[in-house]
């Protein structure tokens, strides 16, 4: 089971040291727990087609790289591969000699200067689950160590396994990661060393596996892409509709608020109206009263002056007859004089009947002076003063309360405060 991995930023600590561990891996089987394997996809594809040249017999390469420890585990970063043509599996084992050596060292220094040697591979047709003790003597004898492995495959399969010594074999591990970078210091040497293909196919030569990766990748981005450009859509589409709705509420409070304002001002232009028109019907009521009683005093004083001028007159008439019959010829003309004056002392005392009965009048129309008076066609303040106080001496008070500089000068309809 193949499970492709993909990883912005993987860092690993160590007591060591820490390592920064390739970002875009694929893991193949499960993680081992006593050693971690990292082999870039340029060599992995360079030994598949290594293998495929010849799927009836084996095939011999040396893996290169370099190790790290962290956390107390080696970490082994296997990035090129140099590809034995000339050596092959037999039963007798695999000649490493001095000049296969020499081929390994020279390919090395020209291509891989940087890198060690960290293991071998073997393409190894319909190979055994369990590798025999002549595979195990070869690791001894030329890759020991806990830092080297051995890659197996079989030709016709792309499936791969890697193998180490532990406790006196060779011991399958569990898994590994493919991990894809730049190598071009592997581009370089797959290019230089093909056979029978042109420099143009070999720079555009390009492994399935890479193609996967990279189309999963960039199916990835692209969900990626449209995920955010969805998410940016449907954040601008949820702003646009809270936009609308805050607009929306607005425009019904300020709808109701000028509703509620055109309200109070109709009630409160209606209540002043109102208030007007109780006004006004009160200062008619307050002027008629007025009228009526300044009216009414007027024409009781005068009943009471003709009553008693009346009644004087009459005594005095009465009184000269009596006289008359009670006295003798000869007194005629003293009585008469006598009744002359008794009709003028009556006259005296009727003048002053008047004047005592004027006096409660003009009492009475002081105790009863209204707070306003409306000027009527005709009136003048001596008018008023003398209708209202019985006297003549109010009119300069009049024109000060009401700020009256002329006091010839009012007009009908005007309304005076009294004082």
């Amino acid at each position: 089971m193949i499970e492709f991995v993909y990883r912005e930023n993987a860092k690993e600590t160590g007591p060591e040291r820490k390592i920064e561990l390739p970002k875009n891996v694929r893991q193949i089987g499960d993680p081992e727990d006593r050693r971690k394997i990292y082999i870039e996809d340029y060599v992995i594809t360079y030994l598949r087609r290594l293998a495929g040249e010849e799927t009836l017999n084996s095939r011999v390469a040396i893996l290169l790289g370099h190790t790290e420890q962290m956390d107390g585990l080696p970490y082994l970063f296997i990035r090129g591969a140099v590809g034995l043509k000339k050596l092959e599996y037999t039963e007798n084992g695999i000649p490493f000699t001095d000049e296969i050596w020499a081929e390994v060292y020279g390919a090395m220094k020209e291509y891989f200067a940087d890198l060690d040697i960290l293991g071998w591979y073997l393409s190894l047709p319909g190979y055994p689950m369990e590798l025999g003790p002549e595979l195990l003597k070869i690791h001894v004898n030329y890759f020991g160590g806990v830092d080297k492995v051995l890659l197996v495959s079989d030709s016709s399969d792309e499936a791969a396994d890697f193998f180490a010594y532990e406790n006196g074999k060779l011991t399958r591990q569990r898994g590994y990661t493919i991990f894809y970078e730049r190598n071009e210091a592997m581009q370089r040497y797959m290019i230089e060393t093909g056979d029978g293909e042109s420099i143009d196919e070999k720079e555009h030569f390009e492994d399935r596996a890479i193609k996967s990766f990279r189309t999963i990748v960039q199916e990835k981005r692209e969900a990626s892409g449209q995920k955010r450009v969805m998410t940016f859509l449907y954040m601008a589409s949820t702003f646009l509709v809270m936009v609308v709705l805050v607009i929306g509420i607005t425009l019904i409070n300020n709808y109701e608020k000028m509703t509620g304002l055109e309200t109070a001002l109709r009630e409160l232009t209606d209540s002043l109206e109102q208030q007007d028109t109780e006004l006004k019907a009160a200062y008619a009521d307050l002027g008629q009263a007025e009228d009526g009683t300044a009216q009414d005093g007027t024409a009781a004083e005068e009943n009471r002056v003709g009553t008693t001028v009346e009644d004087a007159e009459s005594d005095g008439k009465t009184a000269a007859p009596e006289q008359a019959d009670s006295a003798d010829l000869a007194e005629a003309t003293e009585e008469a004089d006598n009744a002359a004056d008794s009709q003028e002392q009556g006259n005296t005392q009727a003048e002053s009947a008047d004047d005592t009965a004027a006096a409660p009048a003009t009492s009475e129309a002081v105790t009863s002076t209204p707070e306003s008076y409306t000027v009527r066609k005709g009136d003048t303040l001596l008018k008023i003063s003398r209708q209202i106080y019985g006297r003549d001496d109010e009119i300069d008070a009049i024109c000060s309360l009401n700020g009256i500089e002329d006091s010839d000068r009012i007009l009908e309809g005007q309304k005076l405060l009294l004082p």
